[in-house]
């Protein structure tokens, strides 16, 4: 599929320290990168590298302390937590409709909001509550409420990190359905380097703090030929391991 090449998300200099007891920890330093519509961004790295807080830096939750993030202040993202962060006083649908509240109006939000509960088989679990939910039923609920919003971009922070095999599998499959009806851009937070080749167009390897962008590598097979097996996708992965594994 062709997507338009526009610039939706971009990151310039940016930086970010935490005050600690001993002065400041760096986690940031002069991270640049953009992200384009239609097109899904890994951010791979060390553990406690600042994936998360660029995710957080590009919502507003988190200031920089030099550099910044140019986008659309009227930028529709949608967020997918590792750990779903459900309601638990509400039901699969009320959960649903409360993310789409302050973005759609009722009338535009009750159809996508069926679509998609249709389409990812939580149809018969709308009435449910959370807790009545399995661990997989609720980070699939957690992917749909990003969906219904009708997202520009969804930022994605491990979202497959704390599930099973088959289960992140399913959950892969929900997303890319849904990329390929809709469009959106996805700025997907892994530590997997084999997630981030079999889903990314390109991927982006983060250094140990203090953080840098150590390289950008694009992968430009489709995605229904992808397999550890390809010889292309494979040199890829070694590529990203050579980075992370140091």
């Amino acid at each position: 599929m062709n997507r338009e090449r526009q610039v939706i998300v971009e990151l310039k200099n940016v930086s970010k320290s935490f005050a600690t007891q001993n002065g400041r920890l760096q986690v940031l330093t002069d991270v640049s990168f953009q992200v384009y519509a239609g097109e899904i961004v890994a951010l791979v790295g060390p553990s406690g590298c600042g994936k998360t807080t660029i995710l957080q830096i590009i919502t507003g939750l988190l200031d920089s302390d030099n550099g910044g993030v140019i986008k659309d202040p009227d930028l529709r993202l949608g967020y997918v937590f590792q750990e779903p962060r459900l309601l638990p006083w509400k039901t699969v649908d009320q959960n649903i409709s409360s993310m789409q509240a302050n973005l759609l109006s009722p009338p535009e939000a009750a159809p996508v909001r069926q679509k998609l509960l249709e389409r990812t088989g939580l149809q018969a679990y709308k009435d449910a509550y959370p807790l009545q939910l399995s661990g997989g039923l609720r980070q699939r609920v957690e992917l749909v409420r990003a969906l219904a919003v009708k997202p520009e971009l969804i930022l994605m922070d491990e979202p497959f990190q704390s599930v099973d095999l088959a289960l992140k599998h399913r959950l892969q499959e929900l997303l890319l359905d849904e990329y390929n009806r809709e469009g959106f851009g996805v700025l997907l937070v892994t530590h997997s380097p084999e997630d981030a080749v079999m889903l990314a167009d390109r991927v982006i390897v983060l250094s140990e703090k203090p953080t840098v962008i150590c390289r950008e590598i694009e992968i430009d097979i489709p995605r229904k030929e992808r397999s550890i097996k390809n010889a292309t996708i494979f040199s890829r992965l070694a590529e990203i391991l050579q980075y992370v594994l140091k």
